[in-house]
């Protein structure tokens, strides 16, 4: 099998093909990018312009277009590890838009459009118009492992990548601009292609260049029809505390604003910021973790014999039951 890497500064198709075997449909699709990551064989973005894998293109004129089922997801099954996706990013020139210049940018291209990629229930507690949602990240459609997440009270519960994405941002840029050349994506982290990754194998919790916005850029820049592809650096919070964005908010705005006006901003800052606002999702969560501290310090204080029966039926509790004493 003969190896054949085509040189650019870009995150390129390497292709692999069988002896004899001259036909695209035949071609394995692999992606070298350059600078660190060329070195290592990184394999990360099936690029649309040098037509692998099938399009949707009817004419040959222009790139073919890619599906979101086409292209190497961000997140989930298949996807890269965050530093080979943060590199094809840089490799890809996808630019940042200051959160503080946000609201003045998105004022003077009129031809850019503004995406926030949240799930569905964080965009309609509060948003900041001229923003659409296409959420990035969808609810589990396994309902078992969805319910894990109520259970730890995730919002929304377990989630995973949107297998549409690509094709909802297509439907919301024909909707809201139909010429929009410039995507911005932003989310409440925001993530930095500005910065190195932390270590590979930590959670994208933990590292500050990694965001939802970042991973959803990385499938829209192998579409083939999304030129000028940005995130928004600082996010959401930077773009409304640093960059004065107003928020809309049709159920929580007047106690949000409660808040700021009895000097308790830094309440409304977490609540909006660390998902926290009340939903119906939380609730088993909340309810199942109440009821195992109230088992606790029912069995801690032995109320009705619970601490007795805990001590005789429950593994290791008398490690902390002062009625084993």
């Amino acid at each position: 099998m003969s190896v054949t890497n085509v040189p650019r500064a870009s995150c390129l198709p390497a292709t692999k093909v069988k002896s004899g075997h001259r036909h695209l449909s035949s071609v394995r699709r692999v992606v070298v990018c350059s600078s660190t990551t060329a070195k290592r064989g990184v394999r990360c973005v099936p690029h649309a312009s040098f037509g692998f894998g099938k399009a949707n293109s009817k004419s040959n004129k222009g790139p073919p277009v890619l599906t979101s089922k086409k292209v190497v997801p961000g997140q989930g099954k298949g996807s890269p590890k965050w530093r080979e996706i943060h590199q094809c990013l840089i490799d890809e020139n996808v630019k940042a838009v200051d959160a503080r210049d946000l609201s003045s940018f998105v004022a003077a291209n009129k031809n850019a459009i503004l995406i926030d990629v949240r799930q569905t229930i964080e965009f309609n507690e509060w948003n900041v118009p001229p923003s659409v949602n296409v959420p990035y990240a969808i609810p589990d459609p396994n309902v078992v492992r969805r319910a894990v997440g109520y259970a730890i009270s995730i919002k929304g519960g377990l989630k995973v990548r949107n297998p549409g994405f690509i094709d909802l941002v297509r439907e919301a840029r024909r909707r809201e601009k139909k010429n929009a050349s410039t995507i911005v994506l932003i989310d409440t982290k925001g993530g930095d292609l500005a910065t190195s990754p932390t270590a590979d194998g930590t959670s994208g919790v933990y590292d500050q260049t990694d965001s939802q916005a970042l991973r959803a850029a990385f499938e829209l820049t192998q579409a083939g029809d999304f030129k000028d592809v940005r995130y928004v650096k600082g996010g959401l919070p930077g773009a409304i505390e640093f960059g004065n964005m107003p928020y809309q908010s049709k159920k929580w705005k007047p106690f949000l604003e409660w808040l700021t006006l009895t000097n308790r901003d830094d309440t409304r800052k977490l609540l909006m910021y660390s998902r926290l606002l009340p939903d119906p999702t939380n609730l088993p969560g909340v309810l199942l973790q109440g009821g195992i501290f109230l088992f606790i310090g029912l069995a801690y204080y032995d109320v009705f014999g619970i601490g007795s029966w805990a001590a005789e039926n429950v593994p290791a509790a008398c490690a902390f039951l002062p009625v084993c004493l």
